[in-house]
């Protein structure tokens, strides 16, 4: 079995397709030699039974009693030669009336016993074995009309033809068979070299492209729809994937080396400018305030660091259980109540249920912590770009399907055309906004929402004529 496996694919496959139609012809042959074999001795049996018939038909009595088989009729020629056959003829008590010079004083065999089976059946064939020779004989129940009892016709004749006739079809299948197999494992390695020489194609651009290429180019997909082509496309699909993916991480990478290079740079600025001159008490508290507020978005730029690490790992790192939305959401809105405080802003919270007799519930299956954190950022960022001294209006609603929470503000609004790109990565509104953040608030929100399989759709506020309306929709746990 282990050297099995370590064959290669090409000539697995051309083993297997000789095995199969070695196995094939090796029981056709055996089926075509048995048919033949049953079919020649049905024919040949027949041929005996009308040669016991005609020699019933032609005996003849001499004018003193005595039997003979008179074969002297003008065209008639008798299946088997008499001079090479055995007859004996016996009255139904077994006694012998006439044989044949050939057997030379020999008997053959007879059974008393199975005269009652022979009278039944008027025909019983079996095989004999006379001076080395193997013969068929038949027992043969005769009867004529002008004999006044029934007599018993034993007829053994040569197999020799037959079994030569058997053995030269033997001969010809154990040439035939070989030479077909050696025929069946030549085009069996070059069908199978051709079945597989897309697939060299595909291994060969692989190696190309790990070697020297790049992952922007892409596997020839043939042209037959079949499961060469399918594994042609799946690899594609997969470099699509793949170049994505690295791209990302490339641009990801720029992008967090620039947001972490910007603050350092700004501290090590202001500590150079410390260090070549004596700082006033004034200007020492500046710089520390200043040093402290960098550092705390670098702080801040870490951990979303750490958490997109943590998501883009994957579903394995959720812990999902029933959570209740509403009581997730009042400790996020009692933690950015101080940010909105500071802005002039109000965050207005309200719980509905779209069936007025139904009780209010929310829960839904996820992972507190990151529901929280994406309810955290996106109200976050509501309150960021909201106008001052205007509100920003948190609904959750609830029925029978699903619970839906939108966030409403009154800022400027996002483009249609910028709406999908407001989640990536980095990625803010205007870059050069006054506005604090690292632009990772909304990925992770987004990150979050595919974890757990939900959709974040960005609307007009319409409510208001302005501003921006995000909606995100849970299923309801069973």
């Amino acid at each position: 079995m282990i050297a099995w496996r370590r064959l290669g694919l090409r000539t697995r496959l051309a083993f297997l397709y000789c095995g199969i139609f070695a196995v094939v012809l090796t029981s056709f042959g055996i089926f075509l030699f048995q048919s033949f074999e049953q079919s020649q001795i049905k024919a040949f049996d027949a041929t005996l039974f009308n040669f016991a018939v005609d020699i019933t038909t032609n005996l003849e009595i001499d004018f003193i009693g005595r039997l003979y088989v008179n074969v002297e009729e003008e065209g008639k020629v008798l299946p088997f030669h008499l001079g090479k056959s055995f007859l004996e003829i016996r009255d139904p008590g077994g006694r012998i009336l006439l044989y044949s010079r050939s057997l030379h004083g020999e008997d053959l065999p007879f059974d008393e016993s199975k005269v009652p089976e022979l009278v039944e059946k008027k025909a019983i064939f079996r095989y004999i074995h006379v001076k080395g020779h193997e013969l068929r004989l038949l027992n043969y129940w005769a009867t004529r009309p002008d004999w006044v009892k029934p007599l018993i016709v034993q007829v053994a004749v040569p197999t020799d033809l037959p079994r030569q006739e058997r053995q030269n079809l033997l001969l010809l299948l154990y040439i035939a068979i070989p030479i077909l197999l050696g025929a069946a494992a030549i085009s069996g390695f070059m069908m199978s070299r051709w079945a597989l020489s897309e697939v060299k194609r595909m291994t060969q651009k692989a190696q190309h492209m790990g070697n020297e290429g790049s992952l922007s180019e892409r596997i020839p997909v043939p042209k037959p729809k079949d499961e060469i082509r399918e594994l042609a496309e799946t690899f594609n699909e997969l470099l699509g994937r793949l170049e994505k993916a690295f791209i990302s991480q490339e641009t990801f990478i720029a992008n967090a080396s620039h947001q972490l290079k910007t603050p350092l740079t700004i501290l090590k600025g202001e500590l150079e400018m410390i260090k070549k001159r004596q700082a006033t008490a004034s200007e020492l508290e500046e710089f520390f305030k200043s040093a402290s507020s960098e550092i705390e978005h670098m702080i801040d730029l870490v951990e979303d660091l750490l958490l997109l690490a943590r998501l883009e790992a994957g579903r394995d790192t959720l812990t999902l259980r029933p959570v209740n939305l509403d009581e997730v959401l009042l400790g996020v809105v009692s933690r950015l109540q101080k940010l909105a405080k500071n802005k002039g802003v109000q965050i207005r919270t309200s719980f509905k249920s779209e069936s007025p007799e139904a009780e209010f519930s929310a829960e839904a299956m996820g992972d507190e912590e990151l529901l929280s954190c994406l309810f955290e950022n996106l109200i976050e960022n509501a309150v960021k770009y909201t106008a001052e001294n205007t509100s920003v209006d948190v609904k959750l609603s609830s029925n029978e399907e699903r619970t839906e929470l939108s966030i409403s503000d009154e800022g400027p609004g996002i483009p249609v055309e910028k709406r999908e790109k407001m989640f990536m990565r980095f990625q803010r509104g205007k870059p050069s906004s006054p506005i604090p953040g690292s632009g990772l608030g909304l990925a992770i929100a987004s990150e979050i929402a595919q974890l757990h399989g939900l959709d974040i759709n960005v609307e007009e506020n319409v409510a208001r004529g302005h501003g921006t309306r995000i909606v995100v929709s849970f299923p309801k746990t069973v």
